[in-house]
């Protein structure tokens, strides 16, 4: 399985099972562009990803650094200013922003380090949808090329001959051979 593939599942099915209130998580297609034709149970959250630079490590191994991006969405026709009947309302979006983001902070998974949030922003192009992004910054590890090539792993058997012996110190027949003091 892709290991971005891995990533997402392992993240959203986090996110869906320890999110109280999250309705919805799926993988950012510019469902936001035109909610029109993307209908989706909110509040819910977009995953994406955004620029990883890999360097190799061994054999088809690589890692990389980059970033994870998570749109939470909650509807909201509540009023925020002051004296405001429903202001509290019109504020709990950022409930569940903390809920989300408390879940991700930290979270690692089988091919992903630890998450740890750099920005967060409104997006405030979506009328009475709240959109918030966040972005988290994670390293990857890739092993997709590694399982893909045949590789034989040998345990090599050495031996070896002097040929010419001139020069070498006389070996005393007292001691052990060859001993690494061990600590």
């Amino acid at each position: 399985m892709s290991v971005k593939k891995h990533t997402y599942k392992e993240i959203s099915t986090y996110l869906k099972t320890n999110v109280d209130g999250l309705e919805f998580v799926d993988k950012y297609r510019g469902q936001l562009d035109n909610v029109n034709n993307f209908v989706f149970p909110r509040p819910a959250v977009f995953i994406s990803y955004g620029r990883f630079e890999y360097e190799s490590l061994s054999a088809g191994n690589q890692q990389g650094k980059g970033i994870i991006r998570v749109r939470i969405v909650v509807e909201n026709y509540a009023d925020a200013f002051e004296g405001s009947f429903n202001q509290d309302a019109a504020l709990d979006f950022f409930e569940i922003n903390e809920k989300v983001h408390t879940a991700l902070q930290g979270l690692s998974g089988t091919y992903f380090s630890g998450l740890n949030r750099l920005t967060d922003e409104d997006d405030e192009d979506h009328g009475n949808l709240i959109v918030t992004v966040m972005e988290y910054e994670c390293n990857i590890i890739d092993d997709s090329a590694w399982s893909q090539k045949n590789f034989i792993l040998t345990d090599p058997e050495l031996k070896v001959e002097y040929i010419n012996k001139e020069g070498f110190p006389q070996q005393i027949e007292e001691s052990p051979p060859f001993v690494i003091p061990m600590k």
